[in-house]
């Protein structure tokens, strides 16, 4: 899809080249967004504690939801970062006005699930944790992919 530099002018605050997309595929985040869709179903189906499910599954839902967006949408790492901090503190604060009860949706469905149950001001903490070690991630890969072209 090619974008028209005259009528869209900047995103992210860099000029658009005459063919430069608002979407592209980047299979290395579509492949860890995929391995980490596998663990967070692992966890949902098989693990009942109170540490990884409730805790750990927040914080890994977060980065798994960072690097679907990631995938492909070819934005900057804080504006995903804001992003994905906005879809899940949406869905925490759905919680809190107790949508998904209205909706009639049921707690044990799969959309249940997704959607969760109850509000916890600790699910915020580890959403933020989350997108910290997004942060951190990124940082890490974006050094080894500078010192690999350097050398």
């Amino acid at each position: 899809m090619t974008v028209n530099k005259m009528l869209v002018g900047k995103i992210n605050d860099k000029p658009l080249a005459a063919r430069e997309c608002y979407f592209g595929v980047s299979p290395v985040k579509a492949l860890i967004s995929l391995s980490l869709l596998f663990v967070l179903v692992f966890i949902a189906l098989f693990v009942r504690d109170t540490f990884i499910r409730p805790i750990l599954g927040d914080v890994l839902v977060v980065v798994w939801l960072y690097y679907l967006l990631a995938s492909f949408l070819p934005l900057r790492t804080r504006t995903l970062i804001l992003m994905t901090l906005s879809i899940a503190f949406s869905v925490e604060f759905a919680q809190y006005i107790r949508v998904p009860k209205l909706l009639g949706i049921e707690p044990g469905s799969v959309i249940g699930t997704i959607l969760g149950a109850t509000f916890d001001w600790l699910d915020l903490i580890a959403y933020i944790t989350g997108a910290v070690l997004c942060v951190v991630i990124e940082r890490v890969l974006n050094r080894r992919v500078t010192a690999k072209t350097c050398r």
